[in-house]
């Protein structure tokens, strides 16, 4: 048996319009589903087949996401080298992110920046094994 891979992640916003735009612009994310069940999801695709539903439940906290509570530190993307991971910063540049600058770890070469929501987001290159 194969180890499981992420599928999707599900975010809870605050705003699901500006979250869509923000996350289908940034990420070249294409649209496939909505659905409204008395809290909006939309559902997008990358061209790689890898999900974010942003969900805006209506109790949703209205302060911004911190990660010293309980559940979701941050959520990285994978970058395949370095020449990918200096492309992204210039396109996150580009778009008035504000961002960290990048950084090496005993883990691998990283950018962090943060969504609409406050939710710690990361473009990374994994050390070679």
């Amino acid at each position: 048996m194969r180890a499981p891979f992420v599928h999707h992640v599900a975010l809870s916003v605050r705003d699901i319009d500006r979250s869509a735009d923000w996350y289908a612009g940034l990420l070249d994310l294409t649209l496939v589903a909505e659905t409204d069940d008395g809290a909006p999801m939309k559902i997008f695709v990358n061209d790689c087949g890898q999900a974010i539903d942003l969900r805006q439940d209506l109790g949703v906290a209205p302060e911004p996401f911190t990660q010293t509570r309980v559940g979701l530190d941050h959520l990285a993307f994978s970058c395949a080298d370095l020449a990918e991971l200096e492309a992204w910063l210039h396109r996150i540049q580009g778009r008035g992110v504000t961002h960290s600058p990048i950084a090496t770890s005993p883990f691998g070469t990283h950018l962090t920046f943060r969504d609409p929501d406050g939710i710690p987001l990361e473009f990374f290159v994994p050390t070679a094994r």
